[in-house]
């Protein structure tokens, strides 16, 4: 009876690891359909208080949506802006954040919208005009861009006017943008709420700048998180879509926001339904 016992003992052993090999190999076979290509690689780039120094609500919300997937994140990156969009086409980085959604950028990338807002123009004190085309013939003018960076189109269009000008001037990421028109090097320049707030707090900095809205008409941007094509099926970047769509109706993305922003920022950015 002993040995009966131990033979059955032998065979349950036996059987619980063929049965432990079976799933790992199926496990092995069948790879995460939201992340087919294994641990996610995280592209950021600075930008106010959606990304700074790996903390922000992009990080926030990157994660929580990969936790929600089951997908490992294997490193979060911070590039300059553009480095972020060509490792983004080559595949080299699986996911960006913060980016509009332009034709060119579609080619390469699912774009998928998570937020919304507007550009407002902040003013250098040298200039004292507070109409679009008032500013526009003021000899100070000097617009300032960050590289890399869409607005909308009407305000892309202006840039490009600025360009044909030599009113351009080029910065490479926001913190020189600010630097540059706290200077005066440049006099003007289009920013989003989340990015000149945090710097508009310095109550020295408030006292000189103006932040004024002169395209009342303007349209809202999308900032939306960005999904290599070279990484993800259609199918795979649904996924995250529909994640997405889930975290804005269980108040996911706003609880998100509200770490980072007032009440009413927050609520502001998630007023418009996610596509």
């Amino acid at each position: 009876m002993h040995a009966i016992a131990s033979l059955n003992r032998i065979r349950s052993h036996l059987a619980l690891s063929w049965l432990a090999a079976c799933l790992a190999l199926a496990s092995h076979a069948a790879p995460n359909p939201a992340c087919p290509n294994g641990p996610l690689r995280v592209g950021f780039y600075k930008f106010g208080v959606a990304y700074r120094d790996g903390n922000g609500y992009d990080v926030e919300m990157v994660r929580e949506l990969a936790r929600r997937l089951h997908c490992p994140i294997a490193s979060e990156t911070e590039l300059p802006r553009l480095r972020a969009l060509k490792m983004l086409e080559s595949g080299q980085i699986d996911l960006g954040t913060s980016t509009l959604a332009t034709p060119d950028r579609l080619v390469y990338a699912w774009i998928f919208p998570y937020n919304h807002t507007r550009n407002m123009v902040l003013l250098h004190p040298s200039i004292h005009a507070r109409a679009l085309p008032e500013l526009l013939r003021d000899p100070a003018l000097r617009w300032g861009a960050i590289r890399g960076y869409r607005h909308s189109a009407q305000q892309d269009q202006l840039l490009a006017q600025m360009k044909a000008e030599n009113k351009l001037v080029i910065a490479n990421d926001e913190d020189e943008l600010f630097r540059m028109l706290d200077d005066g090097i440049v006099t003007a320049a289009f920013s989003l709420p989340t990015s000149y707030g945090p710097w508009l707090r310095a109550p020295q900095v408030a006292k000189r700048i103006l932040v004024v809205d002169l395209f009342p008409s303007g349209e809202t941007i999308a900032s939306g998180l960005a999904l290599s094509k070279a990484r993800f099926s259609q199918e795979a970047a649904e996924r995250w879509h529909l994640e997405l769509k889930k975290m804005y109706q269980d108040d996911s993305l706003l609880n998100i926001l509200r770490r980072y922003l007032s009440e009413g920022a927050a609520k502001q950015m998630m007023q418009l339904p996610l596509d």
